[in-house]
């Protein structure tokens, strides 16, 4: 369940901040509400939407591109990945809590896209959090005890 759910949300996060991707290299192509509070032109073409000279949008189109594969059915089964993906997805909420202060604090302004991908990341976060958290992710798999042969 975590599994699939994991790479629903990736997916998810995939898409849309493709899309602001997209947005952000093609101002026409961005659609939001305007208001005294919500702005998405305002923050996506603000100082705070590059970090390093690198689209704030383009950095979450990678990271989630890079959490869809990690949530692959096939790759989330590998043990040693799990650290990977826990250690990612932390990176992703300290970006949410940076992104969220500089609409909040800086740009004044709220970008109602943006907010889907934070809440998506914060989900993401929990969800991993909690399935690694899970009793029967601590502890080592009991050894086989069947005879050699017989089927699962």
């Amino acid at each position: 369940m975590t599994a699939r759910l994991s790479l629903l949300l990736s997916f998810a996060g995939l898409l849309v901040s493709g899309y602001l991707t997209y947005a952000h290299f093609n101002a026409d192509a961005l659609v939001c509400a305007e208001s005294a509070l919500i702005d998405c032109a305002a923050v996506t073409s603000s100082e705070q939407s590059k970090l390093f000279g690198i689209p704030v949008a383009l950095l979450g189109l990678l990271f989630f591109a890079a959490m869809t594969v990690l949530c692959l059915p096939r790759v989330f089964r590998v043990e040693k990945l799990r650290w990977v993906r826990l250690g990612a997805v932390g990176v992703g909420v300290l970006m949410v809590v940076y992104l969220v202060a500089a609409e909040l604090l800086l740009i004044g302004k709220i970008c109602l896209w943006c907010t889907v991908v934070h809440v998506l990341t914060l989900v993401l976060a929990g969800l991993l959090v909690s399935g690694a958290l899970r009793p029967s992710s601590l502890e080592p798999p009991l050894p086989d005890s069947r005879p050699p042969g017989v089927p699962r």
